[in-house]
This record gives C-alpha cells, sequence and structure tokens, in this order.
C-alpha cells in the first residue's frame, strides 16, 4: 500500500488503522520540548536584563555629562559684562577676574606693518609670471643671537602671484609675515602688531612689484587710558593689563567708554540643577528596575532587574555619595549649597536660593568643593578631587568599556551574550534531537499501521474462506 508524505513530512497514511495522528505526534514532541522551551525564556528573560542594563547605562551617561560639567572651569564664575559704547571697547572676564567697573579711552588702535606691491598686469592670480630670480624676505622676529631672521625664496618663470604667496605662507610660522593677493598685488603683512620693521628684496622683487614701487606702512602699538592709567600694547585685544580681565578697543574715540563685570551664577545655578534632575531620572529608572512589586498578588509583577546584586550596590553607592556630608578638601558640602533628599524614596532636590548664598559668600570655595585638580609644569593634571571628581570615578567603574578595561556593565554585557549562546547552543540541539524523534515516531506508528493493515487482510481472507466452507 503507497503512502503520501505530507508537508509535515508525516505520511498521509498514518492512523489509517491505529488511530494515531498527526496531531498525536506532534503532542508527544511537544511534551519532549520542554527543556527547549525553558531555554527560550530564558533567553527572553536575559535579553530583556541585557536591555535593561543598556537604559541603565544610557542614564549613567547622561547623569556623567552634567557631572562632568562641574567640572570645568566655564562653569564657575562666569561674568556678566556691559559696555557704554561697544562700538569702542568691550570687556570680558574669566573665572579669575574680579568684578569690577572700569573707565577706559582709546587714542590709538594697534596696527600693523604691511608692504603692498604695485598692481601686475596678468590676466589672473593664477597666470604664470613669466619672472625668475630670487627674493629674500627680513621679518621682525629674531634668531638667537638678536638678528633679525630672514628667508630666501626662489622664483621660476612658471609661478603665478598664488604660487609665490603659498611660497612666502610656508614659512609664516617662523617669519609671522603672511602673503596674500588683492587685485593683482602682492600684500605681505606682519601678523602682530606694533612698529615692526619688515623688507622685502632679491632681483625678482621690482619685477613682482614689491620692490621700490611698493608702499610700506610700519605698524604702530595701542594706546588707551585706563582709569587714567595710559597704557600701550602691540594688540588691539588686551589680556594683561588685569588678571582674568580682556579689553577689545576697536575704535578711536574722544569719549570714554564704563565698562564693567558682575559675576553670573546663573551657569553654576544651571549646571547643578541640571545634575540634579539627571540623578532623579537616573534613579527612578533604578527603583523600577529592582521593584518586587507586590508579592501578595497572584499577578505581581517584577521590575526586569529585581535582586540584581550590582544594580543594588550602584543605588546604594549613588545615594551615599550623592548627599555626602564630607568632601576631600573641601570646607563645604551638598547640603551647604542646597542638595539635599526631599522625601522618603530619596528624591534629590536643590534649594537654588542657598546655593546663590553660598557663591555670593565664596565662590572659590564652592567650585572647589565641586571640583578641583593640581597640574605639573608642563600642564597635565596630577591629582584631582571634590564632589562632581568623586562621582565621575564611581560612575566610570561602571561605564568604561575599553579593550584594556571593562567596566561592570560592560562585564555584564559580555555574561548575557556568552549565556545567550550558550542557550542557543542548547536550543539547536534539542531541535536535532526533536528531529530524530519526530522520525523514530513515525517510523514506529506507520509499521503499527502497516502491521494493522496485514492482520485486517487476514481475517478478511479467513472470513471468506470460512463463508466458502460453510456454503
Amino acid at each position: 500500500m503507497a503512502s503520501i508524505t505530507t508537508t509535515s513530512g508525516i505520511s498521509s497514511t498514518l492512523g489509517q488503522y491505529s488511530g494515531i495522528t498527526a496531531d498525536d505526534v506532534e503532542a508527544l514532541l511537544e511534551a519532549d520540548s520542554v527543556g527547549k522551551t525553558k531555554a527560550q525564556n530564558q533567553i527572553t528573560t536575559l535579553t530583556d536584563q541585557k536591555t535593561a542594563w543598556s537604559d541603565i547605562k544610557t542614564r549613567l551617561n547622561n547623569f556623567l555629562t552634567k557631572v562632568t560639567a562641574l567640572q570645568s572651569d566655564d562653569t564657575y564664575q562666569t561674568k556678566k559684562t556691559s559696555s557704554s559704547d561697544a562700538t569702542i571697547a568691550s570687556i570680558t572676564g574669566d573665572a579669575t577676574s574680579a568684578e569690577g567697573t572700569y573707565d577706559l579711552k582709546v587714542d590709538q588702535l594697534a596696527t600693523a606693518s604691511k608692504i603692498t606691491g604695485t598692481r601686475l598686469d596678468v590676466k589672473s592670480s593664477k597666470t604664470a609670471l613669466g619672472v625668475s630670480g630670487s627674493l629674500t624676505l627680513t621679518s621682525a622676529e629674531e634668531d638667537t643671537d638678536g638678528n633679525a631672521k630672514t628667508f630666501d625664496f626662489d622664483i621660476s618663470d612658471t609661478d603665478s602671484l598664488n604660487d609665490i604667496a603659498t611660497k612666502i605662507n610656508k614659512e609664516t610660522s617662523n617669519s609671522s609675515i603672511k602673503a596674500s593677493v588683492v587685485d593683482n598685488r602682492l600684500v605681505l603683512t606682519d601678523s602682530k602688531m606694533g612698529a615692526r620693521d619688515i623688507s622685502i628684496s632679491g632681483d625678482a622683487a621690482d619685477s613682482l612689484g614689491v620692490g621700490s614701487s611698493a608702499t610700506t606702512s610700519k605698524g604702530q602699538s595701542a594706546i588707551f587710558e585706563l582709569d587714567g592709567m595710559k597704557i600701550t600694547r602691540d594688540t588691539n585685544t588686551v589680556s594683561d593689563a588685569v588678571e582674568g580681565t580682556t579689553f577689545t578697543l576697536s575704535k578711536v574715540s574722544d569719549d570714554h567708554v564704563t565698562l564693567s563685570l558682575t559675576n553670573d551664577t546663573s551657569k553654576t545655578v544651571s549646571a547643578v540643577n541640571d545634575m540634579v534632575t539627571q540623578y532623579n531620572s537616573l534613579m527612578s529608572l533604578i527603583s523600577d528596575d529592582l521593584s518586587v512589586g507586590d508579592p501578595s498578588q497572584s499577578d505581581n509583577t517584577t521590575g526586569k532587574l529585581a535582586g540584581d546584586s550590582e544594580l543594588m550596590r550602584l543605588q546604594s553607592s549613588l545615594r551615599n555619595m550623592i548627599t555626602n556630608p564630607y568632601i576631600t578638601g573641601s570646607t563645604l558640602n551638598p547640603n551647604k549649597v542646597g542638595i539635599s533628599t526631599v522625601d522618603r524614596e530619596g528624591t534629590l532636590g536643590l534649594d537654588q536660593d542657598k546655593l546663590n548664598a553660598a557663591i555670593a559668600d565664596d565662590p572659590t570655595a564652592v567650585k572647589n568643593m565641586f571640583y578641583q585638580s593640581t597640574e605639573n609644569s608642563i600642564g597635565t593634571i596630577t591629582s584631582e578631587s571634590g564632589y562632581a571628581s568623586d562621582l565621575s570615578t564611581m560612575l566610570n567603574t561602571y561605564l568604561v568599556d575599553s579593550s584594556a578595561n571593562k567596566g561592570i556593565i560592560a562585564t555584564k554585557s559580555a555574561g548575557y551574550d556568552s549565556s545567550i549562546k550558550d542557550l542557543n547552543k542548547q536550543i539547536d540541539d534539542f531541535n536535532t534531537m526533536l528531529d530524530a524523534k519526530k522520525t523514530q515516531y513515525v517510523d514506529m506508528f506507520t509499521r503499527l499501521d502497516e502491521v494493522m493493515m496485514e492482520a485486517q487482510s487476514q481475517m478478511s481472507y479467513l472470513t471468506s474462506q470460512t463463508s466458502s466452507l460453510s456454503s
């Protein structure tokens, strides 16, 4: 008796005599699949946990960004500036500048020495000039012996004005002279202001318009009066007259300008408030992930990371550090600058009036509470301390992920990946085993059908023979 195989791989004749169908075989296989189902459920759980830690990492990075902002000098003691006439002069200040008001009058602006060549009769600045020879540029910069530096340039007949300018500019870092091309004229300008001597010579100078026919203008120093004191500088941006303060001179005028600097605490307050807000967002997510729900309820739902010891350790560390009453090297602490918990759940709050009062009392002390560092002679930071520094160090133990250093989250993620890989291997083994079992069941029940079919055939034969004998 021929049989037909269905798409499920089970003969269509299966069960014609035994009554065992393909559904019965699948039911048997389902019973054998308990281990596979368990592995699949474990993969789902591990994937959810890995995703939850990934979300924690994102919130931690966001929190670290806000903490890092509190380690920047730009966050503290920024200044509000004002000028009675910004077209004449303006003022800026950094964290070291003191509050103050200044009277300023601009008598003379600083200019740079310049050599302006005559206009050449060429199609464009890219046209070959057909001039060959040499140029010698004498700079106001001095060598180790105190002599003016000179720079020699070879000019070929294929060079254009642009080519010559490029050759000169390759030495700008040494000569302080920059070349440009304006209206088919070669223009040489000292990059430093003041009465500095520059010159150019060579057998190609006249042909290039920078010889005897060129116009040379010598630079001059800036002269201004600051609170009645006459000051001279070789720049219009003066940053060494008052510590941490920069005066920008823009226009000569007989009028006096009033310039002022006042402390601006808004940037510090905003940075601290951003940190507090991000902390609360982070801790809310951690609490949700660690939630055990209500075990007394039959349909209780727990957080994806309930019972995770590393996350509980992170939660505890953050709670302890965020309100730490003892900050190394500081007379202040979080509470004294307005940072404190505001409810039983540990939600953080910021008393901005208290923070502003602390800044007004001693802005340097507030900055040092959050962050202070020590640098060596070459500007490399050798030590760091403070509230923000301590938080950053702890956060990075979770977040660091480099080939040489794997943090807690990277290590956990690798552990999840390894476990999921092992479980997928188990599922593959289960699939192989189930395929073999299916073949075994189909073969066994098909043979049972065949035996029963043969028995029925023999019974029919005996019945027909008995009927014949009776007749």
